[in-house]
């Protein structure tokens, strides 16, 4: 009965968390204050901004398409932009829709099957995994007096103080490794019952995709332009958030080594389950900047919070938001008018 039924509530459940988590946020907020803030900041660092992100979106582009040419497809770069950026634009609808989105759009202009190209694509987002992992590491590494409390407190909420707490982790361990071993067994014993499944032959169909996208970086000719975009695409990535840092008053002192925090934080906050990150990347970076002393007040007249963190956070956002935005109703417009002459011909 659920899987009848999430198909059609899906996309509520996930606006209404994305509500709950922007009321959180936002909820005592002295909303005249904010708005005086905002207006004062430079915009010509969020318009920078904003030229960073759509490199980065850019070179995304022309990263996918060198990923689908070793498997026999040499679509368009344009056509991969306005995949790139229409799936940027679905995943405000429903986070994770876009990656399917982009997929069908290059299968419409260029003919590439569907399941080909969602294995290039998923085999971006691991690397894209990879690579803010990576960046989390060498964070923690370099100032781990100074991050390591925020991730463990904060991100991952791995606190845990007295003997009391640290049965508890022990009695959770035991009990993952418990229902593992249980699930192996059982796998074991039913498992041609299992493989029979509908779902499963999806996961088979999900693993050889990403199979061909694997073996589509192993057969590529320039190797070191993909290793060269990937990165200029993370260099973009941290731009767009640490020029943003000299837009807003309190925030013109960090530092770069700050900015690349800031966009890992950021990072993690675009990854959680909401449409367009919203709340969970607001949360976090405010939580981030408070390590900097840039820390919330109470307005003595209103009695609401002046909160300088969020503030940032949303210039932030709200720059990407319109950049996600405009690109993909550009994107959207540029294809159709494509696919309408396409089959007119």
């Amino acid at each position: 009965m659920l899987k009848k039924i999430w198909p059609k509530i899906r996309n509520y459940v996930f606006l209404a968390l994305g509500i709950w988590m922007i009321y959180m946020v936002f909820r005592d907020v002295d909303f005249v204050w904010m708005w005086n803030e905002i207006k004062q900041a430079e915009l010509g660092w969020v318009g920078l901004s904003l030229f960073c992100g759509l490199i980065a979106m850019l070179s995304r582009a022309w990263r996918w398409r060198m990923l689908l040419e070793p498997l026999g497809y040499k679509p368009k770069f344009t056509h991969c932009f306005y995949g790139v950026a229409i799936g940027y634009f679905a995943n405000i609808a429903l986070p994770r829709m876009g990656e399917i989105v982009r997929c069908t759009i290059l299968n419409q202009s260029d003919d590439v099957p569907v399941n080909k190209a969602f294995g290039t694509v998923i085999l971006e987002r691991l690397i894209d995994l990879f690579m803010l992992i990576s960046l989390i590491i060498i964070v923690l590494a370099a100032r781990w007096e100074l991050f390591g409390d925020f991730f463990i407190n904060d991100v991952f909420k791995l606190n845990s103080t007295g003997s009391d707490s640290g049965r508890s982790n022990s009695t959770f361990l035991l009990l993952v490794a418990a229902g593992l071993f249980a699930l192996v067994v059982l796998f074991w014993v039913f498992r041609k019952k299992l493989m029979a499944l509908p779902f499963v032959e999806r996961i088979k169909q999900f693993l050889r995709g990403l199979g061909d996208g694997l073996s589509s970086i192993l057969r590529m000719k320039n190797q070191g332009w993909f290793i060269f975009h990937t990165l200029f695409i993370w260099v973009n990535y941290f731009l767009m958030t640490w020029v943003c840092v000299f837009s807003y008053g309190p925030t013109k002192l960090l530092k770069a080594f700050d900015g690349l925090f800031l966009m890992v934080v950021g990072g993690l906050g675009m990854t959680a389950p909401v449409q367009g990150g919203f709340g969970a990347f607001h949360y976090l970076v405010e939580k981030a900047l408070m390590i900097y002393a840039i820390a919330p007040s109470i307005n003595p007249i209103t009695g609401g919070e002046l909160r300088p963190g969020l503030v940032f956070a949303t210039i932030v956002h709200t720059g990407q938001f319109v950049l996600t935005v405009c690109t993909g109703i550009f994107a959207l417009v540029m294809f159709y008018t494509f696919r309408r002459k396409r089959y007119e011909v």
